[in-house]
């Protein structure tokens, strides 16, 4: 019983949502802390989230950054230039709020697992189609689409645990390293 994401109300519950697992992580999303920064009446936001878990699994949803796109140019160019773009977010404590709460609830709750599904498979998906075009132009070996899953996590996982369990935040260098290390395997014999 949620309202539409078009709803100006649900827009600026979620965005304080939001604001507040930054600040404080999973824990401090309530229905009482949402409803006092949004300014939105607590019964509103219960009536509308009637379990934190909802409310918390929405406010994830809201905030989610598409992982991995691709456009024009070499598929190396592009994976640094959008993973470069995203490095605001990553570096903020919200990413690492969201990313922590993703996974843990993830582990328990067959809806935050189908949304974790979800991401990473719609990740997977247009990093497999950028690889398939980069195939077919010579930028990488034959089969390198078919590996989209793997190249996935050689790029994402370094960069998730130099952010998330080094603490260190991440800079144009870190995706630019962890982004040729992944793609070396699958270049062209010269």
């Amino acid at each position: 019983m949620k309202p539409s994401r078009t709803d100006p109300r649900a827009k600026r519950t979620l965005a304080a949502a939001a604001e507040i697992l930054g600040e404080g992580g999973p824990g401090a999303v309530t229905h009482a802390a949402v409803a006092e920064r949004s300014g939105i009446g607590r019964a509103t936001v219960y009536r509308h989230w009637p379990r934190q878990q909802h409310l918390l699994l929405d406010t994830l949803a809201s905030s989610a950054q598409p992982l991995i796109s691709v456009g024009e140019g070499t598929v190396r160019d592009q994976l640094v230039h959008h993973l470069a773009d995203r490095l605001e977010w990553f570096n903020q404590s919200i990413s690492a709020s969201a990313t922590a709460a993703l996974i843990d609830h993830a582990e328990r709750d067959p809806r935050t697992r189908d949304m974790r599904q979800r991401l990473s498979g719609a990740a997977v998906e247009d990093l497999r189609t950028a690889l398939r075009t980069a195939v077919e132009r010579g930028e990488l070996r034959p089969g390198a689409d078919e590996q989209a899953s793997l190249l996935l996590g050689r790029i994402m996982g370094p960069l998730f645990f130099q952010r998330y369990l080094l603490g260190q935040a991440l800079d144009e260098e870190s995706v630019v390293r962890s982004v040729d290390n992944a793609l070396a395997a699958r270049l062209p014999h010269t």
